[in-house]
């Protein structure tokens, strides 16, 4: 299968590591990386060890050489989803995108452009090392189901591809419950991990923080409630768990990007959650004193 990962940050360069080790894959990010890369290969380490060179690493989608890809596999923060959309209009009409992304709404803002979209949710914990080089924490699994555009045996095609690149992943028939899930999971850990300077593992080592991450889950589920999503707080709870064992020694992305002064997807997460609760006139202050905290952070 030919790939395109959009967006090469810690993820999306694990992502395109693994999966050039069996399919064509390309990879467009930040030309200090990609440099690195075409100089000497994509070094990651950690969970996954390998040098990578079967790889096409560019700063722009035009820059790539041959056939539309079958897939674009969006790994970009969620504030930079429509930019990137909007840069991959050449492939709107051919090419699947997956959103391999935090946070609600991106695939909305994907199938405003482009007409298959398929929904994501990947449990990976990757830290950037430097230009080229890249730390790989642990591996959860990758679920992918259909979102506009697309039916299940698209979702199967793709979730067949990573699993051949050796991850854990798998396809269903309804992703939303499962982004909805995952966006609970992460506005309850990430602030937190961020803003005590706490790896995942060590969250579920603290009695207080665990009871803080319920106490936004709760919060949260009464809020997916409203929108028609039902989940159980229970289930979410098992979640970070598995996935903090899974990924102990990783730093979230929020924790990531507050440590070296960029932007969160605070907005993606919490917010989008906030914004929610406000359409239903609902109580959210764990949501939004963790929002507000991470601001003054990023401040």
């Amino acid at each position: 299968m030919k790939l395109m990962v959009f967006g090469a940050g810690a993820l999306g360069s694990v992502v395109a590591a693994r999966l050039a080790e069996v399919h064509e894959v390309s990879l467009v990010g930040r030309q200090e990386h990609v440099d690195a890369i075409n100089d000497h290969g994509l070094v990651i380490s950690g969970h996954t060890e390998m040098v990578q060179t079967n790889l096409e690493a560019v700063t722009d989608p035009s820059e790539l050489t041959g056939a539309i890809p079958d897939a674009v596999l969006l790994t970009v923060k969620a504030y930079d989803t429509a930019a990137a959309v909007e840069s991959l209009a050449a492939f709107a009409n051919d090419a699947i995108f997956v959103s391999l992304q935090n946070g609600l709404g991106n695939e909305e803002i994907l199938i405003e452009r482009a007409s298959k979209v398929l929904g994501a949710v990947i449990n990976q914990g990757a830290t950037m090392l430097g230009p080229g080089e890249v730390f790989h924490a642990g591996s959860g699994e990758i679920t992918i189901g259909p979102f506009a555009g697309t039916d299940e045996l698209d979702a199967e095609a793709i979730a067949a591809a990573l699993a051949e690149a050796g991850f854990p992943a798998h396809a269903v028939a309804d992703i939303r419950e499962r982004i909805w899930a995952k966006a609970i999971l992460n506005a309850a850990v990430n602030p937190l991990s961020a803003l005590l300077r706490k790896r995942t593992g060590e969250l579920i080592e603290s009695e207080p923080l665990v009871e803080a991450m319920r106490q936004v889950v709760e919060e949260s589920v009464a809020i997916a409630a409203a929108c028609g999503i039902s989940l159980e707080t229970s289930d979410i709870i098992e979640t970070i768990y598995t996935v903090a064992k899974a990924t102990r020694d990783n730093k979230s992305s929020m924790y990531q990007d507050l440590e070296k002064g960029r932007r969160t997807e605070i907005e993606a997460i919490n917010g989008a959650l906030i914004a929610r609760a406000k359409e239903h006139g609902l109580p959210c202050p764990a949501n939004e004193l963790l929002a507000r905290l991470v601001r003054a952070a990023e401040a």
